[in-house]
């Protein structure tokens, strides 16, 4: 209905932007990712996706047809809906996302705001065979990494690092760590060798 708004940024908080367009304020709810790029004053487009739902209207917009092609796909996994999807794609790139669902790594996935053990298996379950089409970098995640090595592969990934390169990392400072500050020091110092 709404493929995407074109506009000038009114203002942005933690999950919302408003738009003007023709003299509009549209209030399009974004993951944090999608936000993060959005200033104020500029202008923006945002692919969109229409939620007409019993108890209300929404409008959820992202920078990427990618981001909005797995926003879809959420949703479409029984009982996970447009604020559940947002907090994985907030929790998540893309890529990463897609890495976590085809290694099958449910702890990871159960990190996500919202997301316990049972809802990651079933999104693990309902999308590994639909992500095939989203054409993201394959990179080889150990299915079941312990608990560690998951806290330092998440930390070195929020810190900005490409999951490839955590992943590195972690491997070749595995006999280091005991503890998960230790391993990501270790890691940190690999990884700006």
């Amino acid at each position: 209905m709404i493929e995407y708004i074109k506009g000038t940024v009114d203002s942005v908080t933690y999950d919302q932007a408003i738009i003007e367009a023709n003299g509009l304020g549209y209030g399009v709810y974004s993951s944090s990712k999608s936000l993060a790029g959005i200033q104020p004053g500029t202008s923006v487009t945002l692919y969109t996706y229409y939620s007409v739902r019993e108890d209300g209207v929404s409008l959820y917009g992202f920078a990427t047809r990618t981001e909005l092609d797995m926003f879809k796909k959420l949703i479409s996994v029984t009982k996970i809906g447009p604020k559940a999807a947002i907090a994985i794609l907030s929790t998540f790139t893309v890529d990463t996302l897609c890495q976590q669902i085809s290694s099958q790594n449910i702890s990871m996935l159960s990190k996500a705001p919202g997301v316990g053990k049972k809802t990651a298996e079933r999104i693990v379950l309902e999308l590994k065979d639909k992500i095939k089409d989203m054409n993201v970098e394959s990179v080889p995640i150990p299915a079941q990494g312990t608990l560690l090595e998951d806290e330092i592969m998440e930390a070195l990934t929020a810190l900005g690092y490409q999951q490839q390169e955590a992943l590195q990392a972690v491997r070749a400072t595995a006999s280091n760590t005991t503890t998960t500050e230790a391993g990501l020091k270790a890691a940190l110092a690999w990884l700006l060798r």
